[in-house]
């Protein structure tokens, strides 16, 4: 094999073993759960391994974070922490935002030096916050969709299935427009 395809199967097998080591380590799935956010983070994972557009690696990050935000909200719910159910979910999105955007800088992924840029901002800062509407927007799709089935899912793994067909169509669209 040459080089490259060398390349290849190490990343496929990188990316098999973590999504397998993701799936034994996970525990059961619940709304918002470690499982989703394992997948979104597994999703980064692969963005970047593969090289793909920062935009796109964007589109997983802000999928991540709201996912993150709203599986510590559904642990505060469990143990009976009150309050605004919005202003909590909106507080952990802006809190998960912050900590990512601190990773993010002193890891050199954005600041000034960064060239990569789209409308102004940086490429994955712009793939950040759509892949954070886009994943909001699934949420409450499927919201709609239980309250329209009297508070059952249509299908297992509804949530996530939506949620990721949307990212991947995002991607998509991003991956056309930006390449």
């Amino acid at each position: 094999m040459n080089k490259t395809t060398n390349k290849i199967w190490n990343k496929l097998k990188i990316t098999s073993a973590t999504l397998v080591g993701a799936m034994l380590a996970i525990p059961g799935a619940t709304a918002h759960c470690p499982l989703c956010t394992g997948a979104t983070i597994f999703g980064v994972g692969v963005t970047r391994a593969w090289h793909w557009d920062d935009s796109i690696v964007g589109i997983f990050v802000g999928a991540m974070i709201v996912s993150s935000a709203l599986w510590l909200n559904n642990i505060m719910k469990k143990r009976n922490i009150g309050g605004n159910s919005t202003l909590r979910i909106a507080s952990l999105t802006l809190a998960t935002l912050i900590l990512t955007a601190l990773s993010f800088y002193y890891a050199g992924l954005i600041g000034p030096a960064n060239d990569y840029r789209i409308f102004g901002i940086e490429k994955i800062v712009f793939g950040t916050f759509s892949g954070g509407v886009i994943s909001f927007a699934a949420f409450w799709i499927s919201n709609i969709l239980k309250k329209r089935n009297n508070g059952k899912v249509l299908f297992n793994y509804q949530t996530m299935a939506i949620t990721f067909a949307a990212l991947i169509l995002n991607s998509l669209i991003f991956w056309a427009i930006f390449r």
